[in-house]
């Protein structure tokens, strides 16, 4: 279908703008199938009931190189990497911003490429990936992009961080514990050819405090991406890669209890937690490309939400619970933005 009619029926179109997944394997993806980036988005005025789903169509709402974005805590504001200013930097942005974009606030600055911000939960603070010497490092600065601290260093890859919901710990994937570099296996295509990279293999995931101090290592053996606290802080969604194998797993924030949630699915990916920690959003690979679906925490309830040209990957749901966005890979990467399931 096209979009519902009750997106057509609202006084205006808002503008957002997103796409995580391990950040690096995004932004290299989109060296890729390179070209301008186009931000859709969709008037939101209510959540979607679920004969609303799958969504077909999504309109263009602008056409500029955005990506990776993640919600503020209260889903009025939006932080990203955009090219907007020059280079790849972090920008931040009204939710509801009526003008294309073009009144972002950009927030670093400097030659070195950036990638992943994510907003703290209690407002104050955004931590994002930079690219230093061609490695990835943590960082984490005030929401203004004042005093900026480097959290991780050394020759490791450190990328996609989130958060804790205390606002005091980053949770964050690395290969400093296999002890590879960017040499073993970044940029090279993982065993299924179609999501992540060979470096994936190496990654396990680990937390460290804000002032760079802490830092714990969380899992072992490699394989481990794109990961997530529940809003309670209670689990840890993430990725799991098992050779050709990309899954989804849900373990307990003490790391016990790590089980497979995607049943037999092969290729799925870019999972994130709803807002009430109840459900999953997700990729998974359907007729050759990605679309998006919705689950239980359990894997049960699988619905799917997206059915429509391009591949949709790295979905973030708002905090507010009323809308999911996502990039949509159809030559260039795209954002959509739509109603979130009830």
């Amino acid at each position: 279908m096209s979009i519902p009619a009750f997106l057509l029926s609202s006084l205006a179109v808002l503008h957002f703008f997103a796409c995580q997944s391990a950040a690096p394997y995004v932004r290299r993806m989109m060296r890729v199938w390179c070209g301008s980036l186009a931000i859709f988005a969709s008037a939101i005025i209510a959540s979607a009931r679920a004969d609303d789903f799958p969504i077909k169509k999504f309109s263009p709402f602008t056409y500029v190189v955005d990506y990776e974005a993640s919600w503020s805590p209260d889903s009025r504001q939006i932080v990203l990497v955009s090219t907007r200013h020059g280079g790849m930097k972090v920008h931040a942005m009204n939710a509801d911003s009526a003008s294309h974009g073009s009144d972002m606030r950009q927030l670093t600055f400097g030659s070195d490429e950036d990638d992943s911000p994510a907003w703290s939960p209690d407002g104050k603070k955004i931590a994002f990936v930079s690219i230093r010497a061609g490695v990835s490092q943590i960082f984490v600065m005030n929401v203004d992009g004042a005093n900026v601290r480097q959290l991780t260093n050394r020759n490791a890859e450190n990328i996609h961080p989130t958060w804790a919901p205390d606002s005091q710990h980053i949770l964050f994937n690395t290969t400093k514990f296999a002890g590879a570099t960017a040499a073993d296996g970044r940029d090279v295509p993982s065993d299924n050819k179609v999501v992540g990279e060979q470096i994936d293999k190496k990654m396990d995931l680990a937390t460290i405090r804000i002032d760079g101090t802490e830092l714990k290592r969380l899992t072992n053996g490699g394989g481990c991406t794109y990961a997530s606290f529940s809003p309670d802080g209670s689990s840890i969604l993430h990725r799991r890669v098992n050779g050709a194998k990309s899954q989804i797993f849900v373990m307990n924030a003490d790391t016990t209890n790590d089980h497979n949630i995607s049943g037999e699915n092969t290729l799925d990916g870019w999972p994130a937690w709803s807002n009430d920690g109840k459900r999953v959003v997700f990729s998974r690979r359907v007729n050759d490309r990605f679309q998006l679906f919705v689950m239980n925490r359990d894997g049960s309830g699988v619905m799917q939400l997206t059915d429509a040209a391009g591949e949709f990957v790295n979905p973030r749901w708002s905090p507010d619970g009323t809308k999911i966005m996502c990039a949509r890979r159809l030559g260039d990467m795209n954002l959509v933005i739509f109603p979130a399931p009830t």
